[in-house]
């Protein structure tokens, strides 16, 4: 049985910790921090990574083996780092006004009604993602439901972000959900809102 990645750290919630401590050791250098909620394989994570050098992206992943799955693909990759743990709590450890850009990238749907709930797009990620953006950050969504796009766009415009359209470069890198969705010619719903 292979050895069990490390996990890292993360304050309880309501502990109040500055960027250095909720940060010390991921990163070698100050940048901005840009997030990977639920990083999966990593396969955006290291594209984005590498695709812009200037940035610190740190992805989220609650499963284990994608942990390992995206530490082993962000590689040698300076400016990447994953951590274990769930979003809300990682998000709650980080010192407010600190993350300039976050994508949420084909999260689950849970499209059964009485499942919604399960969602992590729900008013407490959206006030404290707004509270852990800096002026002018950026939320980045995708998802291959549409139904899950209107509840995201619901819970943002209930909370006054400003939403648009978010039109990716073809050099954008994909998800393994997105290539999978693509080849099957599924429609992808995407937004992006500002505080």
């Amino acid at each position: 049985m292979p050895a069990k990645a490390p996990v890292m750290p993360v304050p309880p919630p309501g502990v109040t910790v500055g960027r250095v401590d909720a940060l010390a050791g991921l990163f070698s250098r100050e940048a901005p921090l840009v997030l990977d909620l639920g990083c999966g394989n990593g396969l955006f994570l290291a594209g984005l990574a590498a695709c812009e050098p200037g940035w610190n992206v740190l992805g989220i992943e609650k499963k284990e083996y994608r942990v390992r799955q995206a530490r082993r693909r962000a590689g040698d990759l300076g400016n990447a780092r994953v951590l274990h743990g769930e979003v809300l709590e990682v998000l709650s450890s980080l010192p407010p006004a600190s993350v300039s850009r976050v994508y949420l990238l084909f999260s689950d749907p849970w499209p059964k009604r009485r499942h919604a709930v399960r969602r992590l797009v729900q008013e407490e990620f959206v006030a404290l993602l707004h509270s852990r953006l800096e002026a002018g950050g950026t939320f980045f969504f995708a998802t291959d439901a549409e139904e899950y796009l209107a509840w995201t766009q619901e819970k943002l415009s209930v909370n006054g972000w400003r939403i648009k359209g978010w039109a990716v470069p073809a050099t954008w890198p994909m998800t393994e959900f997105e290539q999978r969705f693509a080849s099957a010619g599924l429609n992808i719903w995407r937004l992006q809102a500002s505080r």
